[in-house]
Protein backbone atom coordinates (compact mmCIF):
# COMPACT_ATOMS: atom_id res chain seq x y z
CA UNK A 1 0.00 0.00 0.00
CA UNK A 2 1.45 3.46 -0.60
CA UNK A 3 1.85 6.10 1.38
CA UNK A 4 -1.35 7.95 -0.25
CA UNK A 5 -3.47 5.04 0.07
CA UNK A 6 -5.06 6.17 3.08
CA UNK A 7 -5.41 9.40 2.39
CA UNK A 8 -6.99 8.49 -1.08
CA UNK A 9 -9.82 6.41 0.95
CA UNK A 10 -10.65 8.89 3.26
CA UNK A 11 -10.90 11.11 0.53
CA UNK A 12 -13.68 8.26 -1.48
CA UNK A 13 -15.16 7.84 1.99
CA UNK A 14 -15.74 12.05 2.03
CA UNK A 15 -16.96 11.81 -1.00
CA UNK A 16 -19.44 8.91 -0.39
CA UNK A 17 -20.80 10.95 2.98
CA UNK A 18 -21.22 14.41 0.54
CA UNK A 19 -23.08 12.59 -2.07
CA UNK A 20 -25.43 11.08 0.53
CA UNK A 21 -25.72 11.80 4.56
CA UNK A 22 -24.56 15.62 4.18
CA UNK A 23 -27.08 16.77 1.67
CA UNK A 24 -29.75 15.62 4.47
CA UNK A 25 -27.75 16.70 7.21
CA UNK A 26 -26.82 20.22 5.61
CA UNK A 27 -30.80 20.70 4.83
CA UNK A 28 -31.36 20.89 8.85
CA UNK A 29 -28.99 24.32 8.64
CA UNK A 30 -31.86 25.84 5.83
CA UNK A 31 -32.43 29.02 7.03
CA UNK A 32 -36.43 28.64 6.89
CA UNK A 33 -35.56 25.40 8.91
CA UNK A 34 -33.42 27.35 11.27
CA UNK A 35 -35.95 30.10 11.83
CA UNK A 36 -39.09 27.94 12.24
CA UNK A 37 -36.59 26.39 14.92
CA UNK A 38 -35.77 29.76 16.60
CA UNK A 39 -39.48 30.85 16.60
CA UNK A 40 -40.23 27.63 18.81
CA UNK A 41 -37.96 29.17 21.32
CA UNK A 42 -39.35 32.39 21.25
CA UNK A 43 -35.97 33.75 19.01
CA UNK A 44 -35.59 35.42 15.70
CA UNK A 45 -33.50 33.75 13.07
CA UNK A 46 -31.78 36.48 10.05
CA UNK A 47 -29.62 35.40 7.79
CA UNK A 48 -27.45 37.29 5.08
CA UNK A 49 -24.72 37.01 2.80
CA UNK A 50 -22.53 36.60 5.21
CA UNK A 51 -23.58 36.37 8.81
CA UNK A 52 -26.55 34.24 10.77
CA UNK A 53 -28.28 36.82 13.80
CA UNK A 54 -30.31 35.00 16.13
CA UNK A 55 -31.57 36.80 19.08
CA UNK A 56 -34.79 37.70 21.83
CA UNK A 57 -35.06 41.03 20.68
CA UNK A 58 -32.32 42.58 23.51
CA UNK A 59 -29.73 39.97 23.06
CA UNK A 60 -28.20 38.53 19.60
CA UNK A 61 -25.57 35.44 18.91
CA UNK A 62 -23.47 36.62 15.35
CA UNK A 63 -22.30 33.71 13.27
CA UNK A 64 -20.31 33.50 10.45
CA UNK A 65 -23.01 32.33 7.34
CA UNK A 66 -20.19 29.63 6.39
CA UNK A 67 -20.59 28.55 10.28
CA UNK A 68 -24.45 28.29 9.99
CA UNK A 69 -24.44 24.38 11.16
CA UNK A 70 -24.17 25.62 14.50
CA UNK A 71 -26.86 28.18 14.25
CA UNK A 72 -29.21 24.97 15.78
CA UNK A 73 -26.90 24.54 18.18
CA UNK A 74 -27.42 27.87 19.55
CA UNK A 75 -31.16 28.36 18.82
CA UNK A 76 -31.10 25.17 20.89
CA UNK A 77 -28.94 26.53 23.81
CA UNK A 78 -29.28 30.65 23.85
CA UNK A 79 -28.31 31.45 26.64
CA UNK A 80 -25.58 29.07 27.04
CA UNK A 81 -23.82 30.39 23.94
CA UNK A 82 -24.63 33.87 24.55
CA UNK A 83 -23.29 34.04 28.05
CA UNK A 84 -20.14 32.27 26.96
CA UNK A 85 -18.42 35.77 26.48
CA UNK A 86 -18.74 39.46 27.24
CA UNK A 87 -21.49 41.01 24.84
CA UNK A 88 -20.80 44.15 23.03
CA UNK A 89 -23.38 46.63 23.80
CA UNK A 90 -24.21 47.77 20.20
CA UNK A 91 -27.12 49.94 18.87
CA UNK A 92 -29.26 49.19 22.25
CA UNK A 93 -28.72 45.38 22.08
CA UNK A 94 -25.97 42.77 23.90
CA UNK A 95 -24.48 41.68 20.74
CA UNK A 96 -22.07 38.64 21.16
CA UNK A 97 -19.97 38.22 17.55
CA UNK A 98 -18.71 35.22 16.44
CA UNK A 99 -18.35 35.77 13.26
CA UNK A 100 -14.62 36.59 12.47
CA UNK A 101 -11.74 35.59 14.67
CA UNK A 102 -10.82 37.78 17.67
CA UNK A 103 -10.53 38.08 21.44
CA UNK A 104 -13.32 37.75 24.01
CA UNK A 105 -13.45 38.58 27.82
CA UNK A 106 -14.84 35.28 29.47
CA UNK A 107 -17.06 35.66 32.48
CA UNK A 108 -15.26 33.67 35.16
CA UNK A 109 -11.48 33.64 33.66
CA UNK A 110 -9.70 36.58 34.42
CA UNK A 111 -6.57 36.10 33.65
CA UNK A 112 -6.65 37.71 30.08
CA UNK A 113 -9.12 37.92 26.81
CA UNK A 114 -9.44 35.02 25.18
CA UNK A 115 -9.23 34.48 21.23
CA UNK A 116 -11.86 32.37 19.27
CA UNK A 117 -11.69 31.73 15.82
CA UNK A 118 -15.81 31.49 15.96
CA UNK A 119 -17.82 29.83 18.61
CA UNK A 120 -16.46 30.39 22.65
CA UNK A 121 -15.50 27.38 24.90
CA UNK A 122 -17.73 28.61 27.60
CA UNK A 123 -15.76 28.48 31.35
CA UNK A 124 -18.31 25.98 32.63
CA UNK A 125 -17.46 23.25 30.30
CA UNK A 126 -13.45 23.37 31.47
CA UNK A 127 -14.71 23.43 34.87
CA UNK A 128 -16.75 19.82 34.29
CA UNK A 129 -13.23 18.34 33.28
CA UNK A 130 -11.97 20.17 36.10
CA UNK A 131 -14.07 18.54 38.50
CA UNK A 132 -13.08 15.21 37.63
CA UNK A 133 -9.37 15.58 36.20
CA UNK A 134 -8.30 15.72 39.88
CA UNK A 135 -5.22 18.14 39.29
CA UNK A 136 -2.68 18.68 41.29
CA UNK A 137 0.90 20.11 41.16
CA UNK A 138 2.72 18.21 39.35
CA UNK A 139 0.06 16.18 37.33
CA UNK A 140 0.64 16.04 33.23
CA UNK A 141 -2.39 16.64 31.64
CA UNK A 142 -3.09 15.96 27.45
CA UNK A 143 -5.84 18.30 25.91
CA UNK A 144 -6.54 16.24 23.11
CA UNK A 145 -9.09 18.34 20.81
CA UNK A 146 -7.18 21.81 22.60
CA UNK A 147 -9.52 24.61 20.10
CA UNK A 148 -8.99 27.83 21.48
CA UNK A 149 -6.05 26.52 24.23
CA UNK A 150 -8.15 27.73 27.21
CA UNK A 151 -9.39 24.04 28.72
CA UNK A 152 -5.19 23.61 28.34
CA UNK A 153 -4.38 26.93 30.78
CA UNK A 154 -6.81 26.15 32.87
CA UNK A 155 -5.39 22.78 33.44
CA UNK A 156 -1.82 24.29 33.42
CA UNK A 157 -3.19 26.24 36.55
CA UNK A 158 -4.33 23.33 38.11
CA UNK A 159 -1.02 21.39 37.86
CA UNK A 160 1.21 23.80 39.44
CA UNK A 161 4.76 24.69 39.24
CA UNK A 162 5.96 21.13 38.77
CA UNK A 163 3.82 19.81 36.14
CA UNK A 164 2.74 19.87 32.41
CA UNK A 165 0.22 20.23 29.38
CA UNK A 166 0.74 18.88 26.01
CA UNK A 167 -1.94 20.47 23.96
CA UNK A 168 -3.36 18.88 20.63
CA UNK A 169 -4.78 19.92 17.64
CA UNK A 170 -4.91 19.72 13.73
CA UNK A 171 -6.62 22.67 12.74
CA UNK A 172 -4.63 25.31 11.49
CA UNK A 173 -6.98 28.58 12.68
CA UNK A 174 -6.80 26.93 15.76
CA UNK A 175 -3.48 26.35 16.14
CA UNK A 176 -3.16 30.40 15.46
CA UNK A 177 -5.46 30.98 17.99
CA UNK A 178 -3.81 28.52 20.24
CA UNK A 179 -0.89 29.97 20.17
CA UNK A 180 -2.15 33.95 20.92
CA UNK A 181 -3.53 32.57 23.87
CA UNK A 182 -0.60 30.65 25.63
CA UNK A 183 1.98 33.70 24.57
CA UNK A 184 -0.57 36.12 26.33
CA UNK A 185 -1.01 33.26 29.58
CA UNK A 186 2.85 33.01 29.41
CA UNK A 187 3.54 36.53 29.50
CA UNK A 188 1.10 36.83 32.66
CA UNK A 189 2.07 33.70 34.14
CA UNK A 190 5.39 32.43 33.33
CA UNK A 191 4.05 29.04 32.61
CA UNK A 192 4.54 27.07 29.06
CA UNK A 193 2.25 24.69 27.71
CA UNK A 194 3.21 22.65 24.99
CA UNK A 195 1.77 22.39 21.45
CA UNK A 196 1.64 19.39 19.11
CA UNK A 197 0.35 20.78 16.03
CA UNK A 198 -1.40 17.07 14.37
CA UNK A 199 -4.42 14.51 14.84
CA UNK A 200 -4.28 11.99 17.71
CA UNK A 201 -5.42 8.62 15.58
CA UNK A 202 -4.42 4.72 15.59
CA UNK A 203 -1.42 5.59 13.83
CA UNK A 204 1.93 8.03 12.83
CA UNK A 205 1.64 7.90 8.80
CA UNK A 206 -0.22 11.31 8.61
CA UNK A 207 -4.40 11.54 7.73
CA UNK A 208 -6.89 13.46 5.69
CA UNK A 209 -7.99 16.43 7.88
CA UNK A 210 -11.47 18.43 7.42
CA UNK A 211 -10.06 21.72 8.76
CA UNK A 212 -13.09 24.18 9.57
CA UNK A 213 -12.01 26.47 12.03
CA UNK A 214 -14.44 25.62 14.79
CA UNK A 215 -15.29 23.68 17.06
CA UNK A 216 -16.05 20.69 14.63
CA UNK A 217 -12.67 20.03 12.86
CA UNK A 218 -11.87 16.20 12.42
CA UNK A 219 -10.79 13.67 10.64
CA UNK A 220 -12.14 13.21 7.06
CA UNK A 221 -13.37 9.45 8.19
CA UNK A 222 -14.98 11.02 11.08
CA UNK A 223 -16.72 13.64 9.65
CA UNK A 224 -16.66 14.13 5.79
CA UNK A 225 -15.37 16.73 4.34
CA UNK A 226 -17.24 20.01 5.63
CA UNK A 227 -14.83 22.51 3.70
CA UNK A 228 -13.63 22.84 -0.11
CA UNK A 229 -10.40 20.75 0.26
CA UNK A 230 -8.65 18.22 2.30
CA UNK A 231 -6.04 18.48 3.76
CA UNK A 232 -3.19 16.10 5.32
CA UNK A 233 -2.01 16.61 9.03
CA UNK A 234 0.29 14.31 11.20
CA UNK A 235 -1.49 11.78 13.06
CA UNK A 236 0.17 10.42 16.85
CA UNK A 237 -0.29 7.54 18.40
CA UNK A 238 -1.02 8.51 22.36
CA UNK A 239 2.19 6.14 23.03
CA UNK A 240 4.08 8.40 20.02
CA UNK A 241 3.26 11.61 22.17
CA UNK A 242 4.30 10.19 25.35
CA UNK A 243 7.33 8.82 24.19
CA UNK A 244 7.94 12.22 22.43
CA UNK A 245 7.46 14.71 25.25
CA UNK A 246 9.30 11.52 27.28
CA UNK A 247 6.66 11.06 29.85
CA UNK A 248 6.84 9.75 32.39
CA UNK A 249 3.43 10.45 33.69
CA UNK A 250 0.48 11.03 32.28
CA UNK A 251 -2.67 12.00 35.09
CA UNK A 252 -6.04 12.99 32.89
CA UNK A 253 -7.12 13.07 29.56
CA UNK A 254 -9.57 15.23 28.18
CA UNK A 255 -10.69 14.25 25.33
CA UNK A 256 -13.20 16.23 22.41
CA UNK A 257 -11.87 14.77 18.49
CA UNK A 258 -15.31 14.70 17.26
CA UNK A 259 -15.49 10.95 16.60
CA UNK A 260 -11.70 10.44 16.59
CA UNK A 261 -12.35 8.83 20.16
CA UNK A 262 -13.34 5.94 18.21
CA UNK A 263 -9.52 4.93 17.42
CA UNK A 264 -7.40 6.28 20.04
CA UNK A 265 -7.74 3.92 22.67
CA UNK A 266 -6.61 0.44 21.66
CA UNK A 267 -3.03 1.98 22.03
CA UNK A 268 -1.77 -0.79 24.31
CA UNK A 269 1.80 0.47 24.45
CA UNK A 270 0.41 3.44 26.05
CA UNK A 271 -2.06 1.89 28.40
CA UNK A 272 0.86 -0.53 29.62
CA UNK A 273 2.69 2.37 30.82
CA UNK A 274 -0.31 4.75 32.16
CA UNK A 275 -3.53 4.91 34.05
CA UNK A 276 -4.82 8.29 33.65
CA UNK A 277 -8.22 9.52 33.85
CA UNK A 278 -9.90 10.00 30.76
CA UNK A 279 -13.21 12.52 30.25
CA UNK A 280 -14.76 11.80 26.35
CA UNK A 281 -17.12 14.20 24.77
CA UNK A 282 -18.76 11.38 22.75
CA UNK A 283 -20.19 12.21 19.05
CA UNK A 284 -22.17 10.27 16.42
CA UNK A 285 -20.44 8.61 13.90
CA UNK A 286 -22.41 6.71 11.52
CA UNK A 287 -25.15 7.20 13.03
CA UNK A 288 -24.06 5.93 16.54
CA UNK A 289 -22.16 7.34 19.23
CA UNK A 290 -18.58 6.24 20.07
CA UNK A 291 -20.13 5.70 23.65
CA UNK A 292 -19.70 1.84 23.27
CA UNK A 293 -16.75 2.16 21.57
CA UNK A 294 -14.92 3.89 23.80
CA UNK A 295 -15.99 1.70 26.60
CA UNK A 296 -15.15 -1.31 24.89
CA UNK A 297 -11.89 -0.59 24.15
CA UNK A 298 -10.84 1.18 27.78
CA UNK A 299 -12.93 -2.49 28.92
CA UNK A 300 -9.80 -4.03 27.85
CA UNK A 301 -7.75 -1.71 29.70
CA UNK A 302 -9.70 -2.25 33.10
CA UNK A 303 -11.67 0.87 33.17
CA UNK A 304 -15.26 1.73 34.61
CA UNK A 305 -17.78 4.63 33.32
CA UNK A 306 -20.05 7.36 34.17
CA UNK A 307 -21.72 9.08 31.44
CA UNK A 308 -22.77 12.48 32.30
CA UNK A 309 -24.95 15.49 30.34
CA UNK A 310 -22.85 18.54 29.59
CA UNK A 311 -23.95 21.52 30.00
CA UNK A 312 -25.08 23.66 27.19
CA UNK A 313 -24.95 20.40 24.65
CA UNK A 314 -26.43 17.23 23.74
CA UNK A 315 -22.74 15.42 23.21
CA UNK A 316 -22.78 13.64 26.55
CA UNK A 317 -19.49 13.27 28.66
CA UNK A 318 -18.05 10.06 29.58
CA UNK A 319 -16.13 10.09 32.14
CA UNK A 320 -13.28 7.01 32.24
CA UNK A 321 -11.79 5.88 35.94
CA UNK A 322 -8.56 3.33 35.74
CA UNK A 323 -9.98 0.47 38.33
Amino acid sequence: MSYMQPFKSAIQRSELLNATILPVFMSLFHPNVVRRAAQKHGLTAAFDHSTVEIGDGRRVVRLARKHAIYANDVVNDFDFYHGAVVAEITDGLELVDYSSPKFHDVPGFPLHPVFFNALAEPLITGDQYIQFAHLADGCVALDLGAYSGLTSILFREQCGANGAVIAIDADPANISAIKKNFALYASISGNRIELLEGAVWSHDEGIAFSAEGNLGSSAIECVGNRVSAATRVPSFKLSSIAKRYNLHRVDFIKCDIEGAESVIFTDSDFFERFRPRIIVETHRLDGNFTTDKVKADLSRHAYEFELRDQVGSTQPLLRCTPL
